[in-house]
C-alpha cells in the first residue's frame, strides 16, 4: 500500500517536469510571430541593403561609360587634324575605354554578386530563426531533430549562395582580361 502513494506522487513529479519543459502555446505563438516579424524586417534591411549597393554601382558604371563616350568624342576630333595618327589615338583611346568600361562593369558585377549572396544568407538565416522557434514549440523529444533539419537548411542555403557567389565573381573578373 506503501507503493502506490509514492508511485503516484513520482509519476505527478515526472509530468510537472516534462510540462515545465515545454512553453505555453501562447508563449509559442507569439515567440513565432516575433521571430516572423524580425525575419521580415531583416530581409526587408537586406534587400534595401542590395538594392542601395546595385543602384550606387550602376550610377558608377553609368558614369564611366559617360566617361568612356567622352573620351572617345575627344579621339574622334583630334582624328579629324591628324587622319593617320588621330585613327590611332582613337582606336586606344576606345581600346582603354573599353577596358575601363569592363573594369567597372566586373566591379558591379562583383559587388551585385556579393548582395545578393548577402540578402540569400539574410534570408535563409531568417528562415531559420523562424524555423528554430517552431521547433521549440514541439515537444522536447521532436526539438533536436527538428533543430537539426533548420540547422541542415540553413547549412545547404548558405552554400548555395557561396557557389552563386563564387561563379558569378569568376565570370565578373574575366571581364577584366
Amino acid at each position: 500500500m506503501t507503493r502506490n502513494p509514492i508511485l503516484a506522487c513520482l509519476a505527478v513529479a515526472v509530468v510537472l517536469a516534462l510540462g515545465a519543459c515545454q512553453k505555453s502555446p501562447d508563449e509559442a505563438q507569439q515567440d513565432i510571430a516575433n521571430a516572423q516579424q524580425k525575419a521580415t524586417d531583416d530581409v526587408a534591411a537586406a534587400q534595401k541593403k542590395a538594392a542601395d549597393e546595385a543602384a550606387a554601382a550602376r550610377q558608377k558604371l553609368d558614369a564611366a561609360q559617360a566617361e568612356a563616350g567622352a573620351d572617345v568624342a575627344k579621339a574622334n576630333a583630334t582624328a579629324s587634324d591628324k587622319i593617320n595618327s588621330a585613327s590611332a589615338d582613337a582606336a586606344d583611346a576606345e581600346h582603354d575605354a573599353n577596358k575601363d568600361v569592363a573594369a567597372v562593369k566586373s566591379d558591379v558585377y562583383q559587388k551585385d554578386a556579393k548582395a545578393r549572396h548577402d540578402l540569400a544568407v539574410a534570408k535563409a538565416e531568417a528562415d531559420h530563426k523562424v524555423a528554430v522557434e517552431k521547433c521549440e514549440a514541439m515537444p522536447s523529444e521532436q526539438q533536436d531533430s527538428c533543430k537539426d533539419a533548420a540547422d541542415s537548411d540553413l547549412a545547404a542555403a548558405k552554400s548555395r549562395a557561396d557557389k552563386e557567389r563564387d561563379d558569378a565573381e569568376a565570370a565578373a573578373k574575366q571581364l577584366k582580361q
